[in-house]
């Protein structure tokens, strides 16, 4: 039995969106510190990459053990398209109607170890400071248009990681000469 792509990839897609979204709500629900680390941290843990390597396997096994490239890349890029909309639902709803000072208390804690981290490194008191100013204007809001902004471009480094995940979850089927 051929699996369906695109139910496979919405399925897959929504378990990696509510997981996001759990680690969020979660987080946030502990405190602000938690939260930012959460978030910080949630960035380069692999979660969603480890569900779509196992969801890639599965729907490889439902192909009788093939998955070509395009395939793959169609269920991998839809699980992360679908996913990237469930989170930039959550954030708007955390962010513009749960908790309206989430922004800036969350910005506040990212300066601070911004600054730490610089002063750890030895920068410049001069350029600590540049870095502050222009890191606190774009940590102003998180209106519709930086979500969407952020989503547009997360989707971009998605479809790499697409293409990446791909090229371990495909297996080709071989045709020999008659």
């Amino acid at each position: 039995m051929k699996a369906n792509l695109i139910n496979e990839g919405v399925k897959y897609g929504v378990i990696c969106g509510l997981t996001a979204v759990l680690l969020m709500y979660g987080s946030w629900a502990v405190d602000i510190s938690t939260f930012t680390s959460v978030m910080f941290a949630s960035t380069f843990i692999p979660y969603m990459i480890i569900i779509l390597l196992i969801g890639g396997f599965s729907v490889r096994k439902l192909n009788g053990g093939y998955l070509n490239f395009q395939e793959g890349l169609k269920f991998n890029f839809l699980a992360y398209a679908v996913a990237a909309v469930i989170i930039a639902i959550a954030t708007y709803v955390l962010y513009n109607l749960i908790d309206q000072t989430l922004t800036e208390k969350s910005a506040q804690i990212g300066l601070e170890k911004t600054r730490a981290m610089m002063e750890k490194f030895g920068a410049a008191e001069e350029d600590i400071e540049k870095t502050m100013a222009s890191s606190a204007e774009s940590m102003k809001q998180t209106g519709l248009k930086e979500i969407l902004m952020g989503t547009g471009l997360g989707l971009i480094w998605d479809f790499v990681k697409s293409l990446l995940l791909t090229l371990v979850i495909r297996k080709e089927e071989k045709f020999e000469d008659q």
